[in-house]
């Protein structure tokens, strides 16, 4: 898990940085809820006209982990 989550973070990363990304910032994170579940998170900041194209990118991303 910690591999996979370290490369989606730099995918995400990478697409952030170039002038035309869709989001802004992205980051990627895990934890255990009261022992009970295992979760996985990411997080994006984007312009408000870009919430759709910035989902679309970050689940196409982590579908190709």
């Amino acid at each position: 898990e910690d591999l996979g989550r370290m490369v989606l973070q730099r995918r995400l990363s990478t697409i952030a940085s170039k002038a035309d990304a869709p989001f802004i910032s992205a980051d990627v994170g895990s934890q255990d809820l009261l022992h009970s579940a295992h979760v996985f998170q990411i997080w994006a900041n984007s312009e408000t006209d870009k919430w759709q194209a910035a989902l679309t990118t970050i689940d196409q991303e982590q579908r190709r982990i």
